[in-house]
């Protein structure tokens, strides 16, 4: 029993070292990524941080064209009660 739990904890330590040497690796990949792209390395929370910004920009368009498409039935409305008001109180009389 004090073997099995002995030769496990060799395995993880030899996982655990493994996997250390990937991290390093994709790390290293990541950094030369960056330089390349940006000419920099960046912080990963910095990329994220301007993707959302993005994404809120393009909601904000969005919304801002829907809000004049919006605005314009408004007008067309407004105006097309006034006429129909107007013909009502002409046809009235």
């Amino acid at each position: 029993m004090c073997s099995d739990a002995k030769r496990q904890h060799v395995e993880l330590v030899k996982d655990r070292r493994m996997f250390d040497q990937r991290i390093t690796k994709l790390n290293d990949e990541c950094e030369k990524l960056m330089m390349a792209k940006f000419g920099r390395v960046i912080a990963l929370e910095e990329l994220e941080t301007i993707t959302v910004n993005q994404q809120l920009e393009e909601v904000k368009d969005k919304l801002s064209t829907v809000e004049s498409e919006r605005a314009a039935d408004l007008r067309l409305w407004n105006v097309r009660t006034v006429i129909e008001g107007a013909y009502r109180a002409k046809s009235l009389n």
